[in-house]
């Protein structure tokens, strides 16, 4: 049987925010995110919110898949990688605020704090105004089978 080389799927908006209910929403690449309501407002506030206490959680503006090593695929090595993080009101991440909740295999998790870091994302908002708000990022890794 022949491993597909596909790189990662991430989890369709929907099926993240059901699932976990605590993360952003995650646009499948190649598409792009509309920007949230409350993007390009500027807020005073500094407090780090739940994603319970939001109205809108963040977006991802702009990332590239993840990497997932050939090496690893071959050895059916999976799973899903949950990452927290802080996304501030100007939609960067808070690079101190990285944690793995979840790991799979230290290359992969390694990788999907990689790959928050270098994403960008619409601010979540709150009141109308961009937010600094805690969210958990899942990252998908799958091998399929033709």
């Amino acid at each position: 049987m022949a491993i597909v080389d596909h790189s990662v799927r991430l989890f369709a908006a929907r099926i993240a925010l059901t699932v976990l209910a605590c993360g952003p929403t995650i646009v499948p690449s190649g598409m792009s995110a509309p920007p949230t309501p409350c993007a390009g407002s500027v807020s005073g506030d500094t407090t780090v919110y739940d994603t319970a206490q939001v109205e809108q959680r963040p977006l991802v503006r702009t990332a590239r898949p993840p990497l997932y090593p050939v090496a690893l695929r071959r050895q059916r090595i999976q799973g899903r990688v949950l990452v927290d993080a802080t996304i501030n009101a100007d939609g960067t991440v808070d690079s101190q605020s990285l944690t793995v909740a979840h790991r799979v295999q230290p290359v992969l998790d390694s990788e999907s704090v990689r790959w928050v870091r270098a994403a960008s994302f619409w601010p979540a908002c709150r009141a109308g105004q961009a937010v600094r708000v805690r969210v958990s990022i899942p990252i998908e890794y799958t091998v399929y089978r033709n």
